[in-house]
């Protein structure tokens, strides 16, 4: 390893070290976590799909120097949330990692097969933008309406009761 990424490691590693719970608490207050999960359960009533929101404050020490990637993290994430699980392959998972002000939209077989991938990175363009700003909530809940439009465009909600299988309400780890 040269000492040039072994500095970058150890900077990236430290960053996640002092990025705290607080700081999600400081970036989304209760009262902003509330307003993420009626906009969840709201829009979840247009389509088909389930969204799931996620908002690390950092990655565990040990995977900011192993150089775990936003999108691994995400990627792990999917899997333990079971948001892969849903009935119809219609899981979204939304990942704030707030070290790296990063963020990753992963979205199960059923969306995937019809909703490009460009499509995400422009939503997660919102969301960093606002992030280089200063500002999470605004262009959170603006990002979510775009997912659930997405979603609505391609699994619209067909009218039946249907069970809610992925929480509403955000995991701040």
């Amino acid at each position: 390893m040269t000492s040039t990424r072994h500095h970058r490691g150890a900077r990236r590693a430290l960053r996640h070290l002092t990025t705290t719970t607080a700081h999600a608490r400081r970036a989304f207050s209760p009262a902003d976590l509330r307003q993420l999960e009626a906009a969840v359960r709201e829009g979840e009533r247009r389509h088909r799909g389930e969204v799931r929101i996620v908002i690390e404050a950092s990655l565990p020490v040990r995977d900011a120097w192993a150089g775990v990637t936003p999108r691994q993290r995400a990627r792990t994430l999917f899997g333990l949330l079971e948001v892969w699980n849903t009935h119809e392959h219609v899981g979204v998972l939304l990942y704030l990692n707030l070290a790296d002000h990063a963020v990753e939209i992963l979205a199960d077989r059923g969306i995937a097969a019809r909703v490009e991938p460009h499509a995400w990175r422009a939503i997660c363009e919102t969301i960093t933008h606002g992030f280089a700003q200063g500002v999470a909530i605004g262009p959170v809940l603006e990002a979510l309406g775009q997912i659930h439009a997405v979603l609505a465009a391609h699994f619209p909600s067909d009218g039946a009761p249907r069970a809610n299988e992925l929480a509403d309400k955000p995991l701040v780890l």
